[in-house]
C-alpha cells in the first residue's frame, strides 16, 4: 500500500516538474533582455551580437530551443552557461554542495531548536522561559536577515574574533579530498581534523543567522499546537491515571501536535534555500545562490531554468517526505 502511494506521488511529481520546466522556459525568454548584448558588452558591433546569439542557439523558434533544451535534459545535459562558457550541470555540482550543507545544518536547527523550545514554553506557560522565549520568538520574526547578518559579523567576527568571517574554510587549510562536496562528513570520511574544525567554525555565523528567523516561526507554531493539545481530554485523562509527566508531555502531546509543525517545516526549507541569497553574500558563501543571482543579472537562461529545476526537485522531495511522516508520526494517517 506505501509502495503504490509512494509510485502515485513520483508520477504526480513528474508532471510538476514539467510545468515548472515549462513555466520558467517561457517567462525566462519573454522578459526584456538580450543575453547576446549582455555577453558582448555595450560596444559591441551587430555583427558580433548576432553571432554570439546564434551560437547560443537564441535565433531559432522557441519551440524549438525548448525541444532541444529537454532532449538535452534526458541525456542530463543542463546546456551551457552564459556566464561561465561551462557546462551547467558541472557549475551546479561544485556549487550545490555548500548550499546544501548550509541549509541542512539551518534546518536542523531549527528543527530541534524550534520544537524544543516551543515544548517548553508551552508547558511553563506564563512563566519566565515562556517570557524570554516569546521574546525571542518576536525578535526573529520581525529582524530582517541581513541587518542580523551585519550584527552578527560586527559583533562574533569583528569585535569579539570568536568565530571566522566569512568562507567555507580557513585560506591556510586545505579543503578536505571531495568525496560528497560536503566538508564536514568529507573531513570525517578523511580524517582530517584541522579541516573538520575549520569548516564548522565557518558554519557558526551563517547557521546561525539564516535559521534566527526560521526558529522564532517554528517556536511559536509549536507552542500554539502544544497548548491546543495539552488542554485535550485525554491528556487530562493520562494525568488522572497518574503516568509521568515527562511522558504525556513527548509521547502523547507532543506527537499530535507535530502534524501541523512537520508542514511548516517543511515549507521552511524552501524558505531557507531562498534566504541562503543573503546569507551566502554577506558571509561569501559558495553556493549556488550566489552563482543565481549571477545568472539573473545576465540572463543565463540555461542556469536560470537549471537552477529553478533543481529548486522544484527539492521542493518536491521535502513534500513527500512530510507526507510519509505523516504517517510514522500520526496512526491515523492511512495511505490507501
Amino acid at each position: 500500500m506505501f509502495l503504490n502511494f509512494l509510485a502515485r506521488r513520483l508520477l504526480f511529481q513528474v508532471f510538476v516538474l514539467f510545468g515548472v520546466l515549462v513555466i520558467t522556459f517561457l517567462i525566462s525568454h519573454v522578459v526584456p533582455g538580450d543575453p547576446a548584448l549582455l555577453l558582448a558588452g555595450p560596444r559591441a558591433s551587430p555583427e558580433v551580437v548576432a553571432k554570439i546569439r546564434s551560437d547560443l542557439g537564441l535565433d531559432r523558434p522557441l519551440y524549438r530551443q525548448f525541444l532541444i533544451y529537454v532532449l538535452g535534459l534526458v541525456r542530463g545535459d543542463l546546456g551551457t552557461s552564459v556566464l561561465t562558457r561551462r557546462p551547467v550541470a558541472r557549475d551546479i555540482a561544485e556549487r550545490f554542495p555548500a548550499t546544501f550543507e548550509l541549509v541542512t545544518l539551518a534546518m536542523l536547527l531549527v528543527a530541534i531548536v524550534g520544537i524544543f523550545f516551543g515544548v517548553v514554553s508551552a508547558v511553563y506557560k506564563e512563566r519566565w522561559v515562556d517570557q524570554v522565549t516569546r521574546v525571542l520568538g518576536i525578535a526573529g520574526a520581525s529582524m530582517p536577515i541581513f541587518w542580523l547578518g551585519l550584527l552578527a559579523l560586527y559583533l562574533f567576527y569583528t569585535w569579539l574574533g570568536w568565530v571566522p568571517g566569512g568562507g567555507r574554510i580557513a585560506s591556510n587549510i586545505d579543503p578536505p579530498t571531495r568525496i560528497t562536496g560536503l566538508y564536514v562528513i568529507d573531513s570525517v570520511l578523511t580524517r582530517n581534523w584541522p579541516a573538520l574544525r575549520s569548516s564548522l567554525e565557518h558554519l557558526i555565523l551563517p547557521v546561525f543567522v539564516l535559521s534566527f528567523a526560521s526558529v522564532a516561526s517554528i517556536l511559536r507554531l509549536t507552542r500554539a499546537c502544544m497548548l491546543e493539545v495539552l488542554n485535550q481530554d485525554y491528556i487530562r485523562s493520562a494525568q488522572a491515571k497518574g503516568l509521568p509527566q515527562r511522558r504525556i508531555i513527548f509521547i502523547h502531546a507532543l506527537r499530535n501536535a507535530l502534524l501541523p509543525t512537520i508542514t511548516v517545516l517543511g515549507v521552511t526549507y524552501g524558505e531557507l534555500l531562498q534566504g541562503a541569497v543573503v546569507t551566502e553574500t554577506l558571509f561569501s558563501w559558495p553556493g549556488m545562490a550566489r552563482y543565481a543571482v549571477s545568472s539573473m543579472t545576465y540572463l543565463d537562461y540555461p542556469a536560470i531554468m537549471a537552477l529553478t529545476l533543481v529548486s522544484a526537485v527539492i521542493y518536491t522531495l521535502i513534500n513527500l517526505l512530510v507526507d510519509v511522516l505523516y504517517g510514522a508520526i500520526d496512526p491515523r494517517v492511512r495511505y490507501d
